[in-house]
Protein backbone atom coordinates (compact mmCIF):
# COMPACT_ATOMS: atom_id res chain seq x y z
CA UNK A 1 0.00 0.00 0.00
CA UNK A 2 1.31 3.35 -0.64
CA UNK A 3 1.49 6.44 1.76
CA UNK A 4 -1.40 9.26 0.26
CA UNK A 5 1.61 11.80 2.15
CA UNK A 6 4.12 10.89 -0.69
CA UNK A 7 1.44 12.22 -3.34
CA UNK A 8 0.52 15.71 -1.77
CA UNK A 9 2.34 18.91 -2.71
CA UNK A 10 4.38 21.14 -0.21
CA UNK A 11 2.93 24.73 0.02
CA UNK A 12 -0.89 25.87 -0.13
CA UNK A 13 0.16 27.54 -3.99
CA UNK A 14 0.60 23.76 -4.87
CA UNK A 15 -2.47 22.11 -3.76
CA UNK A 16 -3.96 19.83 -5.61
CA UNK A 17 -7.95 18.94 -5.67
CA UNK A 18 -9.47 15.72 -4.89
CA UNK A 19 -10.31 15.15 -8.52
CA UNK A 20 -6.45 15.68 -9.22
CA UNK A 21 -5.34 13.25 -6.04
CA UNK A 22 -8.05 10.42 -7.24
CA UNK A 23 -6.82 10.83 -10.84
CA UNK A 24 -2.99 10.43 -9.50
CA UNK A 25 -4.22 8.09 -6.74
CA UNK A 26 -6.30 5.53 -9.48
CA UNK A 27 -9.46 5.95 -7.22
CA UNK A 28 -12.67 7.65 -6.32
CA UNK A 29 -12.78 11.20 -4.78
CA UNK A 30 -14.73 8.83 -1.96
CA UNK A 31 -11.54 6.33 -0.99
CA UNK A 32 -9.09 9.36 -1.79
CA UNK A 33 -11.13 11.82 0.92
CA UNK A 34 -10.44 8.18 3.07
CA UNK A 35 -7.16 7.72 2.65
CA UNK A 36 -6.72 11.54 3.68
CA UNK A 37 -9.04 10.94 6.87
CA UNK A 38 -7.09 7.79 8.05
CA UNK A 39 -3.28 9.80 7.25
CA UNK A 40 -4.55 12.55 9.28
CA UNK A 41 -5.96 9.99 12.27
CA UNK A 42 -2.68 8.46 12.13
CA UNK A 43 -1.24 11.80 12.56
CA UNK A 44 -0.09 13.48 9.45
CA UNK A 45 -0.38 17.48 8.93
CA UNK A 46 -2.65 17.20 5.74
CA UNK A 47 -3.90 20.84 5.41
CA UNK A 48 -6.42 21.74 2.74
CA UNK A 49 -7.29 24.98 1.13
CA UNK A 50 -10.94 26.36 0.56
CA UNK A 51 -9.28 29.05 -2.48
CA UNK A 52 -12.00 28.10 -5.31
CA UNK A 53 -8.73 29.63 -7.60
CA UNK A 54 -6.32 26.53 -6.63
CA UNK A 55 -7.50 25.09 -3.53
CA UNK A 56 -7.50 21.50 -2.37
CA UNK A 57 -4.80 19.35 -0.57
CA UNK A 58 -1.42 19.62 0.59
CA UNK A 59 1.27 19.38 2.75
CA UNK A 60 2.34 23.00 5.09
CA UNK A 61 5.55 24.33 4.50
CA UNK A 62 5.40 26.79 7.28
CA UNK A 63 3.33 27.70 10.60
CA UNK A 64 0.97 30.22 9.16
CA UNK A 65 -0.47 27.48 6.60
CA UNK A 66 -0.63 25.33 9.20
CA UNK A 67 -2.60 28.13 11.14
CA UNK A 68 -4.84 29.00 8.24
CA UNK A 69 -6.23 25.51 7.94
CA UNK A 70 -6.60 25.61 11.73
CA UNK A 71 -9.06 27.97 11.60
CA UNK A 72 -10.70 27.34 7.78
CA UNK A 73 -11.58 23.68 9.60
CA UNK A 74 -12.67 25.52 12.58
CA UNK A 75 -14.65 27.89 11.13
CA UNK A 76 -16.45 24.65 9.21
CA UNK A 77 -17.36 22.82 12.14
CA UNK A 78 -19.05 25.87 13.78
CA UNK A 79 -20.74 26.30 10.85
CA UNK A 80 -22.27 23.04 10.95
CA UNK A 81 -22.67 22.91 14.21
CA UNK A 82 -24.90 26.11 13.78
CA UNK A 83 -26.69 24.49 10.73
CA UNK A 84 -28.18 21.63 12.71
CA UNK A 85 -28.88 23.68 15.65
CA UNK A 86 -32.45 24.51 14.32
CA UNK A 87 -33.33 20.65 13.10
CA UNK A 88 -32.50 19.43 16.31
CA UNK A 89 -34.73 21.64 18.33
CA UNK A 90 -37.25 20.48 15.65
CA UNK A 91 -36.56 17.21 16.77
CA UNK A 92 -36.85 17.75 20.18
CA UNK A 93 -40.01 19.68 20.32
CA UNK A 94 -41.94 16.34 18.26
CA UNK A 95 -40.83 16.73 14.70
CA UNK A 96 -43.27 15.47 12.59
CA UNK A 97 -45.47 14.26 14.87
Amino acid sequence: MFNIVDYLPVGEENAVTMIELANMLNCSKREARALIYEARCKGAVICSSPDSAKGGYFLPKNNDEVRRFIMFAEHRINSTKEATRSAKKFLKNGGFS
